[in-house]
């Protein structure tokens, strides 16, 4: 199954891509997690055309893609996504990430018509496409046992801030296997492992890499065991190791 979608993904990608290099208009796609939009980008180069990405706010995860003529800008307002908001009460009940998705693809939507869930401590927002916000916004009254409200924020939004734990790490180096044994607790042969068998992403993207570096603000993750994100590198210690930042998400 997951074959046939990567077909599907890489079909849509080269007509979108055609289109716009043939007819010289801009060309959306629908949710992209971050491999698909690399996809989608090297599509683009092999046809000519330019490609961006929105997803409502910046270092969003999942985005919707423009193919588009060089030469041409695309602005944010044009991309068919929209910012749904419910606040919840935190003090009678939890909500988390697979509630929200359960009861959007409960509604009869595929997982590409949602973009980044967000979660705070009593107010959720949603990026959703344009073409099913209006039901998203009528039918997601509920999500496990939290009633919810969706409707389109007015002025600027202001998300909440992501809940987790900020901690301070050494590492060696700044490679990949030496920055997740710190991130997540392991020794650096266990972290060696968990890369070669693809269990790490880097930046959302599978990486199989010991050796790639890791840079500032990149995000790791690890099959079962979470996200967390390298917020800052800091100076070289008297023993000439490396400082570290990390935000583990909730």
């Amino acid at each position: 199954m997951m074959e046939k979608e990567k077909d599907a993904s890489a079909r849509a990608f080269e007509f979108a891509a055609g289109f716009a290099a043939d007819k010289g208009i801009c060309r959306f796609t629908r949710f992209l997690d971050p491999a698909q939009a690399a996809s989608a980008a090297a599509v683009a180069r092999g046809h000519g055309v330019a490609f961006a990405s929105w997803g409502g706010y910046e270092q969003a995860e999942r985005t919707i893609g423009c193919f588009f003529p060089r030469g041409e800008t695309v602005d944010r307002d044009q991309y068919p996504l929209v910012c749904l908001h419910s606040a919840f009460s935190a003090k009678f009940c939890s909500l988390s990430h697979r509630d929200i998705l359960g009861a959007f693809m409960a509604l009869g939507l595929t997982r590409d018509c949602i973009g980044d869930i967000i979660i705070g401590d009593e107010d959720v927002f949603l990026f959703v496409a344009q073409q099913s916000s209006g039901l998203v916004a009528q039918s997601l009254t509920s999500a496990g046992k939290t009633p919810l409200c969706f409707h389109v924020p007015e002025g600027d939004v202001v998300l909440p801030e992501p809940r987790g734990t900020a901690f301070h790490a050494v590492a060696a180096s700044l490679r990949l296997d030496a920055v997740i044994a710190c991130a997540y607790h392991l020794s650096r042969s266990e972290a060696s492992e968990a890369i070669r068998a693809g269990g790490i992403k880097l930046d959302h993207i599978p990486c199989d890499r010991v050796d790639a570096p890791v840079a500032e603000g990149a995000m790791l993750s690890m099959r079962g065991k979470g996200r967390i994100r390298l917020q800052r590198i800091e100076g070289l210690t008297r023993k000439q190791r490396i400082g570290l930042i990390f935000f583990r998400y909730e």
